[in-house]
């Protein structure tokens, strides 16, 4: 008899992250080996961790460095266009998780890394975590992959808005502008990488709240590599036993002969315990084919399969439901709490809170009532591990409610604030929203200082965001002394942070303390020698005190800072060319253009330049940039109006008339166009043309 028809039995092997599970094993194999990949993944792990650690020691000694390679930077790309390296890796990690399954998460995931080492350190100690089973949970990364990469383009599309141009952010020098401070990054690992995992079991963050994990599951299901299986196999189970993903390995590939379950890591210490050598990588139809085709299309014909379990479930229905209804409303709870709480770790407090309600609920409806390694009810009798659950329980839901009454109140200040349109001349000096502002606006501005000043009255600690709408408001009202003592608030909270200083100086300049406001934005600058809002502030303060050369200082020591910046250097080229340093002012655009050629802006602020050098105008090289900005921008009147203006000076006038009403077409209320246009007209000898040009002309300019 071949081992391929040996009759297997039932027996009990222990799941390397949950307790003793009965598993059809063949006589003589009960013992599982360890696992030949696990030390080969650990090494690559170690290697991710060494990468980034790598990656920050190079930001910190260079000042510059490659944007972070975070999937979470997608956002930034999504709506506001910029392009960086975690939109790319994102990218990459798809498409190869489209060909080869999801592979990037078993071997390529600190958070990964972090669950790994926990169920390791919790056998360690005695306690073996066992994985928990959802209907319901499992669409939560879905719909936080949802919201984070995909509701930004439906939200555009749905109010009419046009996609974001691209520009160019794969170096930076504000590598960590993004990322939380350190307590919270160790309060993220010790949440999202080791206590969910005692909650929700091994791989319970990537199951059940991780919006990456959601992506490549989706993508998973179009892969075509897969976990394969031979006639060989004997359903032993020891795959199973090993899985540290939760699959049900041995079923699967006796059912379709391949593993389906996108929770599926590619991790291969199935494959390396296998006592046959039955399982393999290699590729088959794609998930989502599997639907049309019958069970066991894929599997070895001679193969005595076992029937699969039914899916068991840990929580009832109606618990699942309790527990999303308190996970939904404890993120709304703690996300952006205090300014603090990241997305992610927002996730997975919320996904222990929800798990933590529903074993209240247990504890006062069951007999017994177990937590992992816990008896917390015994014979309707709660036992001294259940008392001190319901003490964190209690603690963990008073700071809940707490936190949501924190976030209400924010919210809906902000709410009226935001309905309020304060613009930013409320902190011009003079500027008066109070004067312009209704009765019902007045009252809506004092109720949302109200609000906000709760949020501060109720909060733990300072809240930045309320502190700095409660700073316009009252700038808003007026009232310049609470602006600056509410930013001073602000600024002891966080003494090293430029934003706080910037706001600071703007209120003082707000009360014509000049002085202490120029102060207070070179200290902002000193925080950070590249904060470009702070450094705008200060050189529009310098010019408006008539210190142009002193603003252009400004200016040198930053470059001085930042070496080859095209931002800077465009930002610096314009400057020039408002205060008449043209040829200055031309050389610091081309360098912008090195690096960056479609920047259209800069690009029409060059041409504008050429035609003004006080040497002489250069007309025919502005000619060549204007037309690569209308060909870049079509609907830039203002490109084509100077285009006309630059073939005109280049001895051309009848190319210049279409470009100009082309800019009267797109700009029909510009009345020094159709000025131009009468201009150019009558030199061309069409003095009818010209004669309507001019009543135009006319008119425009008789408006108010």
């Amino acid at each position: 008899m071949s081992a391929a028809s040996a009759n297997p039995q039932c027996a009990s092997v222990k799941h390397p992250t949950g307790g003793a599970i009965s598993l059809p094993v063949v006589a003589g194999r009960t013992a599982v080996r360890a696992s030949r990949n696990s030390r080969w993944r650990t090494l690559s792990l170690v290697a991710v961790h060494l990468l980034i650690i790598g990656h920050v020691l190079q930001w910190l000694i260079t000042g510059r460095t490659l944007s972070p390679v975070e999937p979470s930077e997608t956002m930034y790309t999504l709506n506001d266009g910029q392009l960086n390296a975690g939109f790319i890796f994102l990218a990459v990690a798809l498409l190869a998780t489209l060909i080869f399954g999801r592979f990037v998460c078993g071997w390529g995931c600190h958070v990964v890394a972090y669950q790994d080492l926990c169920a390791w350190l919790l056998k360690k100690v005695g306690i073996k975590p066992k994985p928990f089973r959802s209907r319901l949970l499992v669409l939560a990364p879905l719909a936080l992959a949802f919201y984070m990469f995909f509701w930004p383009t439906v939200f555009r599309w749905f109010v009419g808005q046009s996609a974001p141009t691209l520009t160019n952010h794969l170096m930076t020098t504000e590598f960590w502008k993004t990322f939380p401070g350190p307590g919270i990054a160790v309060l993220t690992v010790a949440v999202c990488g080791f206590a969910i995992v005692y909650f929700l079991g091994s791989k319970g963050f990537c199951t059940y709240a991780c919006p990456y994990g959601g992506l490549f599951g989706v993508a998973d299901q179009f892969a075509v590599g897969r976990i394969r299986v031979t006639e060989d196999c004997e359903h032993c189970g020891h795959c199973t036993a090993v899985c540290t993903s939760n699959v049900r390995v041995h079923e699967e590939v006796a059912q379709y002969g391949m593993v389906v379950d996108p929770g599926c890591m590619k991790c291969m210490d199935c494959v390396s315990v296998c006592p046959n050598h039955a399982l393999y990588f290699g590729f088959a139809t794609p998930r989502v084919l599997q639907g049309f085709l019958p069970p066991s299309t894929n599997a070895p014909a001679t193969r005595p399969a076992p029937a699969p379990k039914a899916r068991h479930f840990d929580f009832s229905l109606s618990d699942e439901i309790v527990f999303a209804l308190v996970g939904v409303g404890s993120l709304l709870a703690y996300r952006g709490l205090y300014g603090l709480i990241p997305l992610l770790l927002a996730m997975g407090m919320a996904a222990i809170t929800g798990y933590v309600a529903v074993k209240c609920l247990h504890l006062a409806r069951q007999a017994n009532v177990r937590l992992q390694n816990l008896q917390l009810r015994r014979g309707r009798r709660i036992t001294p591990s259940g008392l001190s659950f319901l003490v964190i329980a209690a603690l963990l839901g008073a700071f809940t409610l707490h936190s949501a009454a924190v976030q209400w109140n924010a919210w809906s200040g902000r709410r009226d604030f935001v309905a309020l349109r304060i613009t930013d001349d409320v902190w011009l000096p003079g500027a008066a929203w109070l004067d312009r502002a209704s009765a019902d606006q007045q009252a809506q501005a004092m109720r949302a200082i109200r609000r906000l000043a709760r949020v501060e009255t109720l909060g733990l600690r300072t809240t930045p965001a309320a502190l700095q709408d409660l700073t316009w408001l009252h700038l808003a009202l007026g009232d310049t002394a609470a602006a600056e003592s509410t930013v001073r608030r602000l600024i002891a909270s966080a003494p090293g942070q430029p934003e706080p200083h910037r706001g600071l100086a703007g209120v003082l300049r707000k009360a014509r303390r000049v002085d202490e406001a120029e102060a207070v934005y070179r200290q902002a600058l000193k925080l950070d020698p590249l904060y470009s809002r702070a450094r705008q502030d200060l050189v529009s303060l310098l010019v408006s005190q008539h210190r142009v050369e002193a603003a252009i200082e400004v200016y040198r020591q930053a470059i001085s800072t930042s070496g080859d910046d095209a931002d800077l250097a465009a930002e610096f080229g314009g400057f020039l060319l408002r205060v008449g340093q043209t040829d200055a002012a031309i050389n610091e655009l081309r360098r912008a253009l090195v690096s960056q050629p479609h920047r259209t802006q800069v690009r029409y602020q060059l041409a504008l330049a050429l035609l003004r050098r006080p040497e002489g105008p250069n007309p025919q090289e502005a000619v060549e940039e204007l037309r690569r900005v209308v060909a870049e921008q079509p609907d830039f009147a203002e490109g084509h109006y100077h285009l006309g203006v630059a073939t005109l000076m280049a001895g051309s006038p009848a190319e210049a008339i279409p470009h100009v009403r082309e800019s009267i077409r797109l700009n029909p209320s510009d009345a020094q166009a159709y000025g131009f246009l009468e201009v150019v007209l009558r030199e061309m000898g069409d003095y009818a043309g010209a004669e309507a040009a001019h009543r135009a002309f006319t008119q425009l300019q008789a408006k108010p």
